[in-house]
């Protein structure tokens, strides 16, 4: 006979962790959704946003919100708000550049959709695989994730100043490395979730990570296909 244990702590604190994971998710939902809204808005204020120099603005923006994360993301409701926020600032950042593919490359529009489809492929299988991983993916891949990170980093601001990195060949190499990371960091963000280590830490925070994780894919996806099949005009 199935035996039934009731629980001596309040009923609120027994489903913390499905509400956390619960809450990272819809939280991730909404900030896909606000970006795709930043971009759809942004596509009016494209070119003044580069003439004017106020898409270095934004992006500044963003980064101070992700390196403040920890901070706002405790404060009610200010996290709300800036949660929202950010994926906004996201999607106005991101809109210049869907823009050029589109005017620049004849297949601009067919490449922006296979590389929604590649990410969203690509964020299933990562989530598939959190199934089949047993062993933790930070302890045993951490170190390379973080050292290939930072050399993604810094080969982005050499490519800047050095044309010479900036050719086809390189871009599928780098964005191929890029792929391969931030897939990693994605699976490590959705084993987390899963095994609830990441219990305890703010949904804001959880949520973050996760789109962060998916942001840069889908760029690092987009640069491959751009790269390899992008036909100029």
């Amino acid at each position: 006979m199935e035996q039934r244990f009731i629980s001596a702590k309040p009923v609120s604190s027994v489903p913390l962790s499905v509400r956390q994971v619960s809450s990272a998710y819809f939280l991730l939902t909404l900030a896909l959704a606000l970006t795709v809204a930043g971009v759809f808005f942004g596509i009016g204020f494209a070119l003044p946003l580069l003439s004017s120099g106020w898409v270095f603005v934004l992006f500044i923006g963003e980064i101070a919100l992700i390196f403040s994360a920890r901070i706002w993301s405790k404060s009610y409701p200010l996290n709300y708000v800036l949660f929202a926020v950010f994926p906004l600032l996201s999607g106005l950042t991101l809109t210049p550049l869907i823009m050029s593919v589109l005017a620049g490359y004849v297949n601009g529009a067919a490449i922006l959709l296979n590389a929604v489809i590649t990410t969203t492929l690509l964020t299933g299988v990562a989530a598939v695989s959190t199934n089949f991983i047993t062993r933790d993916i930070g302890s045993v891949a951490g170190r390379f994730m973080f050292n290939a990170l930072i050399g993604l980093i810094i080969f982005g601001l050499l490519q800047l100043f050095v044309p010479g990195l900036r050719g086809p060949g390189m871009e599928m190499i780098v964005s191929a490395v890029g792929i391969v990371v931030f897939g990693m960091f994605l699976a490590y963000d959705i084993q987390r979730l899963r095994r609830g280590t990441a219990m305890g830490e703010s949904p804001f925070l959880l949520a973050l990570s996760l789109y962060l994780d998916i942001f840069n894919l889908f760029l690092y996806v987009l640069r491959f296909m751009l790269a390899v099949s992008g036909r100029r005009r």
